[in-house]
């Protein structure tokens, strides 16, 4: 099965509105991040594999801990964030950037100078789009040595202001952002791909059990949410980033819509203003963990 709409998803305004805004994203995540990094095993020489990539935060993060020995392969399907990430290294050896499917497409292409087998696997909010979770965990275990860790993170279902306020007033004044069809033969729980596809431990663990990893582990953890340039930093980002960014896209609202509801969102979000003018609210993101045998 193809993962067509995460495809055109990020191969579109998505894509482009994500990388337009990488700065202040990567600010705004910089906890998640830095949580993930402190539980993976980097060492120099390591060879790695990151899904997901993006506009290669992590991969770089990564590559300057597996230093000149080690090396770094970024992989995404959006085109715009894989050229940020490839101008954004420009001049180095690692990390190298492919776009490439794991669940679909061959990592073993003749010619590749990037490894195809790792030591680590690892993924910052990269995981939860696939439309076929257990193929592709059990194609990335096929190309990780025994031994090898595979962690990523996904966001929690609740206490996500950052999501859950601008949703909340954009709704109130252009309806409610429109579900997924329900199925006619409901035979699975499984969530649909999406930001969300990851937040029940007990379904993601069950699908790297399924894909044959051992020693699985997953935990929910409060995420600090921030940026120095306070509310001003969150309202240049919010109408492009987010289910709110889905639903202007849909709903086309006019400029009066837009300024009412900004308003509204800067109104809820004054209680995370700190101080000094700098913004800092809490998140819940899932951690996973797991050993390729």
């Amino acid at each position: 099965m193809a993962n067509t709409a995460t495809h055109d998803i990020w191969n579109g305004q998505s894509g482009r509105d994500w990388a337009d805004n990488q700065r202040a994203l990567d600010i705004f995540l910089r906890d998640a991040m830095d949580q993930l990094l402190a539980g993976l095993p980097l060492t120099p020489g390591a060879n790695v594999l990151d899904i997901g990539c993006g506009a290669g935060t992590l991969s770089l993060r990564m590559a300057d801990q597996v230093a000149e020995t080690g090396a770094v392969l970024g992989l995404d399907v959006s085109e715009p964030l894989l050229h940020l990430a490839r101008r954004r290294s420009a001049g180095r050896d690692s990390p190298s950037f492919r776009k490439l499917d794991i669940q679909t497409d061959d990592l073993d292409q003749p010619g590749a100078k990037s490894p195809t087998r790792f030591d680590l696997c690892a993924s910052q909010i990269g995981m939860m789009f696939f439309s076929d979770p257990v193929r592709a965990l059990r194609r990335i275990r096929a190309h990780l040595c025994p031994g090898a860790v595979i962690a990523f993170n996904g966001w929690g279902q609740d206490d996500n202001p950052w999501f859950s306020l601008p949703l909340k007033v954009a709704e109130r004044h252009l309806g409610p952002l429109p579900s997924a069809p329900a199925s006619p033969a409901p035979v699975s729980p499984a969530p649909p791909p999406g930001p969300l596809a990851f937040a029940d431990v007990t379904y993601v663990t069950g699908l790297l059990t399924k894909a044959g990893y051992d020693e699985v582990t997953g935990q929910r953890r409060t995420i600090a949410i921030g940026h120095p340039q306070g509310l001003a930093a969150l309202m240049q980002s919010l109408s492009y980033v987010g289910p709110i960014s889905t639903l202007y896209r849909l709903k086309q609202p006019d400029t009066a819509q837009r300024d009412a509801i900004a308003a509204e969102i800067q109104a809820e979000f004054t209680r995370y203003i700190l101080p000094d003018g700098s913004l800092e609210m809490p998140g819940a993101m899932m951690y996973y963990k797991a050993i390729a045998p």
